[in-house]
């Protein structure tokens, strides 16, 4: 209970505006919450200290060194604090605490409760709201007990008017005579230069250099002549601008919500179709795989068949065979004979047919496992039937009959001439590795480059030292001689990529280096007068063996270690080919069917494969020399073979002719 009357809850229209009101302009624009600790910038908008202290080093955080001012969050206008070296977090501080908002807020929270009428109350009736004190009397009045009561006795004293709306707009009138927030004093004072009220205090310290200093009261009546009007019209327009940006936002909003039910519909009506259509590529999947299955089950059930009525038949030939023996019978065992040598003759050539015609089939589904993440970005297909074929080797048993018992057939021409080479290529050296991979050394564009077997090109590396002969070391690593600067070169040849593992310089050697082979950890170099062995891992050279002419090429038998080196010689008598082992010697060919012997090398059998450059042949010799055959002459149109590579039953030969842009790939069959 007050000493001017009963106080009683409750609120009404005219208080609820009023706090309405209030309340907008409490507000914090940044946290849209109530002001905490207000500060107000030259631009009279408000915020909360920490809000403002936040969104000054946010703004200011890509050039926090240089940053000498900040823009206001609503009007963006460009603000300097008073103290720019102060830290940046402590910028907020620095301007004046909106006392209004202070008082505004403290009155607000005392506006659920109305003071009743003094004198009403004493008559009985305690729900009379007052409007006025009196601060002579220490009393409350309503308005009817302020005329019939109060002005009769007290006329000369004015109560004070303290309806909610009135004690709003009187706090807001005192606090705008007396709001300087800096210094708690009178605010007298315009400076133009920056825009903001101040005390007399203000001007004197951080105005006095400014030149357009007013009072507040000739600033007011400047800017009430005609710019009061101009801005209120300007914010009217401001408002109306507002307005249809609003009502814009919220049709954008209306037609996001109508776009939103459209898609969702659409979602749905496509999973269905979705459904429909993976059922239908399903079913064309599933139809692929059994068709293709079915398919290779066939060719293999042919090949089967043949192979095994060719199996019965001999097999009863063998048994008719023992009983012709047993009985002697002369005519039938020449007629078992004549029928056992056809049969022979019928699995070489079944044998060779399904060489060439044998493949492994691998069928397989396949699909891009991105489709089962939550967020990819690929579509969502059901993958394909992959039906991968490739010439498959058949086993080692099957084919009995010995290497040098067969024909170079010629399966492929491989053009090695690339869009990047400046030079028509020239081939010294070259390496047949497993899975078809065949590296080529051209020593006119200065390039090792990789190929398979179906002559697709891969990769390829630049070299740009002089090269001569090529080696294999492993499955997946060749050697190259790099002749002028004495040096072996290895590569890595990889996942269908060539890499540069390492140089191996030869310390005492003091002619190039040309023809290159490598066994048991040791490379064996050849120069124009010498064979050297040289350890893997570099160091000086051994000399092993001196020659008359020379080596371009060697080749080395992996089973027992023996090195051939071919000799570029046509004189007649002339040593062709020369084999070590064990520190000894031997010349095992001379020139005759074969002249300047250039590429060289050995199949699984021991059985070695020689280049005659200028005999224009390819012939194969036995290891001991003493079986000669000539396998390919310029009729089948090898001209000038320089290099060659044997692995399998699968040849390589490159040529130094006419045909130096491409490589010629042969089966032994």
């Amino acid at each position: 209970m007050a000493e001017g009357g009963f106080v009683q809850d409750q609120t009404s229209d005219n208080l609820l505006g009023s706090q309405s009101l209030d309340i907008l302009m409490l507000e914090c624009p940044i946290c849209l919450e109530q002001l905490r600790y207000p500060k107000s910038l030259p631009c009279l908008h408000s915020f909360c200290k920490e809000c403002l202290a936040s969104y000054i080093v946010n703004e200011s955080s890509g050039n926090m060194a240089s940053a000498s001012s900040f823009s206001c969050p609503v009007c963006r206008r460009d603000t300097e604090p008073l103290n720019q070296s102060d830290d940046k977090q402590r910028w907020a501080e620095q301007f004046p605490t909106n006392n209004l908002a202070v008082e505004m807020m403290q009155h607000l929270q005392n506006t659920s409760t109305l003071i009743m009428c003094k004198p009403c109350e004493k008559k009985g009736n305690v729900n009379i709201p007052a409007m006025f004190w009196c601060e002579h009397n220490k009393s409350y009045f309503c308005e009817s007990c302020k005329v019939g009561f109060h002005d009769l006795i007290h006329d000369d004293c004015e109560p004070e008017n303290i309806t909610e709306r009135n004690k709003s707009a009187t706090i807001r009138r005192k606090m705008s005579a007396t709001g300087c927030g800096k210094h708690q004093e009178k605010l007298e004072y315009y400076c133009e230069d920056h825009q903001i009220l101040g005390c007399h205090k203000c001007i004197i310290v951080d105005h006095r250099k400014c030149e357009a200093v007013t009072s507040a009261d000739d600033f007011r009546d400047k800017i009430q002549t005609t710019k009061i009007e101009d801005l209120l019209g300007e914010l009217r327009k401001c408002v109306n601008s507002m307005e249809i940006l609003i009502k814009d936002v919220e049709e954008q909003l209306q037609s996001m919500t109508e776009d939103q039910v459209t898609a969702l519909e659409s979602l749905i009506d496509l999973r269905t179709k979705i459904n429909e259509r993976f059922d239908v590529l399903q079913k064309e999947l599933t139809d692929k795989l059994t068709a293709s299955f079915k398919e290779e089950k066939e060719n293999l059930d042919i090949s089967r068949k043949k192979c095994e009525r060719l199996m019965f038949a001999m097999q009863k030939t063998l048994t008719s065979s023992q009983d012709a023996a047993l009985k002697e019978d002369t005519v039938g065992t020449i007629s078992l004979f004549q029928r056992g040598q056809a049969e022979v003759e019928s699995c070489k050539g079944l044998i060779q047919e399904l060489e060439k015609s044998s493949r492994s089939t691998s069928v397989r589904h396949e699909y891009n496992p991105d489709i089962l993440t939550l967020d990819t970005k690929t579509s969502l297909p059901l993958g394909k039937i992959l039906v991968h074929q490739q010439q498959r080797k058949l086993p080692t048993a099957v084919v009995w009959w010995a290497l040098s018992n067969r024909q170079l057939k010629i399966t492929r021409k491989i053009n090695i001439k690339v869009l990047t080479d400046d030079k028509d290529c020239t081939v010294y050296g070259i390496v047949l590795l497993s899975g078809g991979r065949i590296v080529v050394g051209d020593n006119a564009n200065h390039k090792v480059k990789l190929f398979t077997e179906n002559g697709d090109f891969k990769c390829e590396i630049e070299i740009s030292e002089e090269f001569c002969d090529f080696c294999r070391i492993d499955d997946n690593t060749v050697a190259v001689t790099l002749d002028e600067d004495k040096t072996l070169c290895t590569v890595n040849v990889r996942d269908l990529t060539l890499t540069v593992l390492s140089k191996i310089k030869i310390q005492n050697l003091t002619e190039n280096c040309l023809g290159v082979t490598y066994n048991n950890n040791t490379f064996v170099v050849s120069t124009v007068t010498s064979l050297y062995s040289v350890p893997q891992n570099g160091g000086k050279a051994t000399m092993l063996h001196n020659i008359e002419s020379k080596c371009l090429h060697l080749a080395c038998d992996q089973r027992n270690g023996r090195v051939f080196a071919s000799i570029y010689t046509s004189d007649p008598d002339a040593v062709a080919v020369t084999r070590l082992c064990d520190g000894i010697h031997t010349d095992v060919l001379k020139v005759g069917v074969v002249k300047d012997t250039t590429g060289i090398d050995v199949d699984r059998e021991g059985n070695v494969y020689i280049c005659g450059c200028n005999s224009h042949n390819v012939i194969q010799m036995s290891g001991d020399g003493t079986n000669v055959r000539e396998l390919l002459t310029s009729a089948d149109g090898i001209e000038r073979p320089r290099a060659i590579s044997v692995l399998g039953e699968k040849v390589v030969i490159t040529n130094k002719s006419k045909q130096r842009n491409f490589v010629h790939l042969f089966q032994l069959v």
